[in-house]
């Protein structure tokens, strides 16, 4: 059997982010801070690890709403527009693959990555997600797996421009 190289980030997306449950305040009626910065919701019951997460990807350019558990974490995502869901897998009574069904129920498009240290994610677990990244990986695969995520939403969101027909541009047609 060949080797397997350790992963970074594997994503379903073609190629080409303590315990609090705070809301996001100061913010718009969709979610979004007057700045326009993309919102990361983190959900992880490993305290210390939520708050590095929550430093490291602000001074990125993020907003980064946190959860300890993921009850809250589903919690915060129906009261808030998140662009993306990043969670741990291994958490007490809700893990990260529930997680996932439970806010892709609420809300189908929010783009999840399964963030886990751990090899044993079971492949169901990881067709509920759009990505799954390994806490062992570089922060650089994790940023490139958000904005990947994060441009994906958005061309999913926009409708293709109308196809000009003949009649649009003043030329008679004739049959």
């Amino acid at each position: 059997m060949p080797r397997l190289g350790k992963v970074g980030c594997v994503s379903a997306v073609a190629p080409t982010v303590w315990h609090s449950d705070r809301l996001l305040t100061g913010s718009g009626p969709r979610g979004r801070t007057r700045s326009g910065r993309p919102t990361l919701l983190w959900i992880d019951d490993f305290e210390p690890g939520l708050a590095m997460y929550q430093a490291m990807f602000e001074n990125l350019g993020f907003n980064v709403l946190i959860a300890s558990s993921g009850e809250s974490g589903v919690k915060i995502a129906a009261l808030n527009r998140v662009d993306v869901v990043v969670t741990d897998y291994e958490m007490p009574e809700m893990n990260g693959a529930t997680v996932a069904a439970s806010i892709k129920a609420i809300k189908p498009g929010t783009p999840i990555i399964l963030f886990s240290g751990s090899t044993l994610v079971p492949l169901r677990a990881r067709r509920v997600v759009d990505a799954f990244c390994d806490k062992a990986g570089s922060r650089d695969h994790l940023l490139a797996t958000i904005h990947r995520l994060l441009y994906t939403k958005r061309t999913r969101t926009l409708q293709p421009p109308p196809v000009p027909r003949a009649s649009d541009q003043g030329h008679r047609t004739v049959a």
